[in-house]
Formats: structure tokens, C-alpha cells, sequence
């Protein structure tokens, strides 16, 4: 059964074939509308929600820190506020007056010590203090905080007396009424000038602050891990070895609050304060992983959220690939198998859905009504090849008969010898094959054969020795079916226009097989004049109209549409021009081999 091709519904399904798979178009409606939105927004939701924890952390920062330096300022201006107490006093300025008059070592010791004792023991922002005059400088008074051993106060007195000494003698003569903090090898020590009536300075009080009393309070900075103090762009209080890289030039500009500053992947708040005439610079190094941590949690949602989406996103493909494509490959394959030419092929249900299940029902209805309507088409197709095959047959040229019935009676008259008896014979084999008693569509090689041989028996009688045949046919093809009178009409036009009218010609049969095609060729004397050509063309296409022909002309044309309509357009009949100035008409048609196989 052959398969019918219907042109606009391939050209359809190529073009269709030609777009993107529906797995394909599927992930790209998943990565646009589902991953993509929502990668967008879980970053848009990190983004949001980082931005506002860093803002919460970074108020949370800088609020400690302001509140961390208010109290360390307000430690030291009642560190200064207490240095003071001994200029405005008059016990030290009135023991000295006292002693410059009765030089009385004893009583100046006294006063001066009871007074450093009263005043500073017990100040927990002091851990030593230090009162020595101008006029006797190698000769101090000491005080020490009560909480203070004593062996910590006696080994004071020497390092002041050896690392301190020489720096306050080189400070107070440039110091006049103003406050000096100084750093020794990590102690900070207060220098004030005691001035007398003139404003000269009469004795200097030293005093080392304790810095856990006074700027301890830094460490409340949220995040804090260590922390610097500048006086005027001079490190004064550093709680590591190494210098905070921060900006000195801005330790002259008062920021009043603090500031959180990141700076070479690190963390820290930058205060400037101005309390008096100096600029006081704060500056806290913060945990930056204290402050990442902050942030990680949400980072860590945003992450499981994406993370989240992969195994969802591939369930709804699995989802979709099972419940919608996967049953799409399958009516597309049913499609192809159909295309095939296998109609009436049915498919299992596709899918589980109530839609799948009545497109399924649809093409299985489908399929079967094609399958119908093809053998409803088939069956007509054939039976109108017989009836054109039938109406071809009964075309055979009547003159044919007409002139051998002639040459009969001419023989008869004037012979009266046997060949009339052959050409009986012989024109009862055309009238047998004309007339088709059995209606049989196929006969083999060797019969047709036979037509040709009886064909060319009575025309020779005709023609005498101005026809010569030559046959040149492989034998083992005999039992090969071919259709009914194809090669006699071919034999007939050779002789028709290659001998008639000729004082000698010649005319060859040549049957041999090419691969899995018979093919019969016919050779005569004399070459196809280009009108000829022209008109062999027309005759032998599909579009020309039969009117009043030649019966040699209507046999070829017949011969060519009975094969054509059998075996397709590949195999039919060709008449051209060779390089031998001959005329060559070639019939082509399909064989069976196994008849080919049975003959050897």
C-alpha cells in the first residue's frame, strides 16, 4: 500500500519541526519567569534588608561610641578639673612663701604631702602624682592612688625620676598656664605649671592618669577591639602595638560625633573633640567579623531561598516533562509512524489528564478514519487504472489489421504457397494479445516477446529484405512479468518511421536488467528531426490532449501512460538521438527478482 503525501501538511509539519522543542521553550519560561524574578528579588530583599541592618549597626556604632567618649571626656576633665585645685588652692603657694622665709624643710614636706594625699590619694583617675618646685627641681613630692602597693609606688619614684624628670624639665618653661599630656612607654602623664602672682611658673604638678579609669569607657563601643587617643594629631593612648591607619589631617576639624569608617577591609569609628585649645582624636577599631556576622543570617535566608528554588524549579520541569511533553513526543512519534504510511495506527492514552485523554481518542479516531479513507482511495485508484489501462488496450490501431488482411489476400492470390499459412498464425497471436480474452494486466518477457516476434513476421513480409532485425535479449529474464503490449508499439514506431520509406534499415532489441529495472531498448536507422523531437516531447508529457494521432504515435504515447500509471514516475518510456545517428527508445519498468531467481 503506498503512503499518500499531502504537500501542504509536510511542508507544515517540516516548518513545525523547525521550531524549538516545548522542553526547551518550557526552561526558558522557567529561568524568565521563575528563576529570574525571583533571584531578583531575593537579591532586591538583601540588598533592602543589609542596607538597613548596616544602617541599624552602624547607629548602634556610632551612638556607643559618642557615649563610650562623653564618658571618657567627662573622666578627664575631672582629672584636669582636680590638677587644678592645686594652683587655685593657696596651701602649696602659701607653704612655699612660708618656707622661702624660714627655709624649714620639715614643715614645706608636711604641708606639701598631707596636701598631694588629700587631693589625689584617693582620685582613682590618678596612679601617681608628682609635685616638685622650680627652685628645687631634683627634690619632688610624691603621692600615689590608695589601691596602689607600696613597693609599685617606690619603684614609681625611680622611673619617674629617671624616664619622666627630663621631659617635664624640657616641657614647663614653655608651658605657661595650659595642660601638657605626654606619653612614657605607655603612660600617660598630665603636666601643669603652678604660677605665682606674676604668672610665673613656682612648681609643676605631674600626674600619671590611669587609663582604665579614664578611657576605659571606649571599650563599651559596640564591636570594639582596641582603640587610639591623638592630642592634636599625636598618638597619646594606643591599647595595641601598631598605629590605626586613620586620616591625622582631619584631627584638626572638630566632627562632634563619630563617624564608622571602612578603610582597607577594616572597621572602626573616627571622633574628633575639641574640649579646650586642643584637638582630641578618638579612634575605635571595631570586629569586622562581629559586624559581618550581623548581616550573614540574612544572607544566609537569601541563600537558602535560592537554593530552595533549583530542587522546585526541577520538579516543575520533571512535572511538565511527564505530564505535558513527554505525552506530546508520543503523539509526534505516532505522527511520524502515520507519515510513514502506517494509517490506522493507535496510541496508548497520553498523559494522565482529562485533555490528553480526548486528544489521544481524537488521533486514534483519526488515524483509523485516514486508514479508511485510504483503502477507499487505493481501491478507486486501482480500479480507474484498470478501466484507463482497459480504454489504452482498445486503442490498438484497426489499419494494422487491415493491411495484413491485404497482404494475406495479396499472398493468397498470387502464392498460394505456406507463408500464408504463418501469417495466419502469426495474426491470430496479435489478434489473441489485442482481444485480452483473460484480462490479464501482466504477462511474462517470453510472451510479450512472442507479440513482437508475430508482429515482426508479418511486417517483414511487407517489407522484405529492406528490414533487418537484430535481437540481442538475456534469457534468464523470461519469466519476468511486464505489462501487456509495451514493447510491440515501440517495434512498430521504429519501423514506421525508421523503415517504411527506406531502401534498407535496420532495427535492434536489446533487453537486459539494470539493478532491480527492466529495461527495452529499441534501436532503428535514421535520426529525429528537431520537430520530431518537439513533438515526441509533448506527446510523451502529462498535459497533452489526444486528438487525431498516428497509430505508431498513439502507441508510444499509450505504452508510456499505462507504465506510468503501474509503476510510477520513475520508470516509463524515453525516445531520443544517439551519437550513431540512430533513434533510441527506451522502456523502463520495475522487475521482481525472485522471478529471475526461479529461471536460473
Amino acid at each position: 500500500m503506498k503512503r499518500v503525501k499531502i504537500n501542504r501538511a509536510d511542508k507544515k509539519a517540516e516548518r513545525a519541526l523547525k521550531r524549538p522543542p516545548l522542553k526547551w521553550s518550557m526552561i526558558t519560561v522557567l529561568i524568565l519567569c521563575w528563576i529570574l524574578p525571583l533571584s531578583i528579588i531575593a537579591y532586591a530583599m538583601l540588598y533592602v534588608t543589609t542596607s538597613k541592618i548596616n544602617k541599624q549597626i552602624e547607629r548602634t556604632i556610632v551612638t556607643s561610641a559618642d557615649n563610650a567618649i562623653k564618658i571618657s571626656e567627662m573622666q578627664m576633665n575631672a582629672a584636669i578639673t582636680a590638677s587644678k585645685n592645686a594652683s587655685y588652692l593657696p596651701t602649696i603657694k602659701e607653704s612655699w612663701q612660708q618656707y622661702k622665709k624660714d627655709r624649714n624643710k620639715t614643715t614645706l614636706y608636711g604641708n606639701v604631702i598631707r596636701f598631694l594625699e588629700q587631693h589625689y590619694r584617693y582620685d582613682n583617675n590618678f596612679l601617681f602624682t608628682t609635685l616638685m618646685f622650680t627652685e628645687r627641681p631634683n627634690e619632688p613630692y610624691y603621692t600615689s592612688y590608695s589601691g596602689s602597693a607600696n613597693n609599685v609606688a617606690y619603684r614609681t619614684n625611680l622611673y619617674f625620676m629617671e624616664k619622666v624628670h627630663p621631659l617635664v624639665m624640657e616641657i614647663y618653661p614653655n608651658l605657661d598656664t595650659d595642660v601638657k599630656l605626654i606619653n612614657v612607654e605607655g603612660h600617660i602623664y598630665m603636666i601643669r605649671n603652678m604660677m605665682d602672682s606674676e604668672y610665673n611658673p613656682f612648681a609643676v604638678i605631674v600626674m600619671e592618669l590611669d587609663k582604665d579609669s579614664i578611657f576605659g569607657s571606649l571599650e563599651s563601643t559596640w564591636g570594639y577591639t582596641d582603640s587610639q587617643v591623638y592630642v592634636d594629631g599625636e598618638l597619646l593612648v594606643a591599647d595595641v602595638g601598631n598605629e590605626i591607619k586613620a586620616d591625622k589631617e582631619n584631627f584638626r576639624t572638630n566632627s562632634r560625633t563619630s563617624r564608622l569608617i571602612q578603610k582597607d577591609g577594616e572597621y572602626y569609628t573616627y571622633t574628633v573633640r575639641k574640649p579646650d585649645i586642643h584637638y582630641i582624636g578618638y579612634v575605635i577599631s571595631l570586629d569586622k567579623q562581629l559586624i559581618i556576622d550581623e548581616t550573614a543570617a540574612i544572607k544566609y535566608v537569601c541563600a537558602f531561598f535560592v537554593i530552595f528554588m533549583i530542587p522546585l524549579t526541577i520538579i516543575v520541569f520533571i512535572f511538565f516533562h511527564k505530564k505535558v511533553t513527554k505525552p506530546i513526543e508520543g503523539l509526534i512519534g505516532a505522527y511520524h509512524i502515520i507519515n510513514e504510511g502506517e494509517f490506522g495506527y493507535q496510541i496508548e492514552r497520553a498523559g494522565n489528564s482529562q485533555e490528553f485523554k480526548y486528544l489521544t481518542e481524537a488521533f486514534n479516531s483519526m488515524s483509523e478514519k485516514l486508514k479508511h479513507q485510504f483503502e477507499t482511495i487505493y481501491s478507486e485508484e486501482l480500479a480507474l487504472k484498470d478501466a484507463r489501462i482497459m480504454a489504452l488496450q482498445s486503442q490498438i490501431n484497426p489499419h494494422f489489421l487491415n493491411n495484413t488482411l491485404e497482404i494475406i489476400n495479396w499472398e493468397a492470390r498470387i502464392n498460394e504457397d505456406y507463408k500464408v499459412s504463418q501469417m495466419i498464425e502469426n495474426l491470430s497471436i496479435m489478434l489473441e494479445a489485442t482481444m485480452d480474452r483473460r484480462h490479464r494486466r501482466f504477462v511474462t518477457l517470453a510472451e510479450e516477446l512472442s507479440y513482437v516476434e508475430a508482429y515482426l513476421f508479418i511486417i517483414s513480409q511487407r517489407l522484405g529484405e529492406r528490414m533487418h532485425v537484430e535481437k540481442n535479449v538475456d534469457d534468464t529474464l523470461f519469466n519476468v512479468k511486464v505489462p501487456r503490449l509495451i514493447i510491440q508499439p515501440i517495434i512498430e514506431n521504429a519501423v514506421e518511421h525508421g523503415i517504411i520509406g527506406q531502401p534498407r534499415a535496420c532495427v535492434s532489441l536489446n533487453v537486459f536488467a539494470d539493478k532491480d529495472k527492466l529495461v527495452v531498448e529499441v534501436r532503428n536507422t535514421g535520426r529525429m528531426s528537431k520537430e520530431d523531437e518537439e513533438k515526441i516531447e509533448v506527446l510523451l508529457s502529462d498535459d497533452y490532449e489526444v486528438g487525431e494521432l498516428s497509430s505508431a504515435s498513439l502507441g508510444i504515447r499509450n505504452v508510456n501512460r499505462r507504465i506510468k500509471i503501474i509503476y510510477g514516475e520513475e520508470c516509463g518510456l524515453t525516445v531520443k538521438n544517439d551519437e550513431n545517428n540512430e533513434t533510441v527508445s527506451r522502456i523502463t519498468v520495475k522487475m521482481d527478482t525472485t522471478t529471475i531467481k526461479d529461471n536460473k
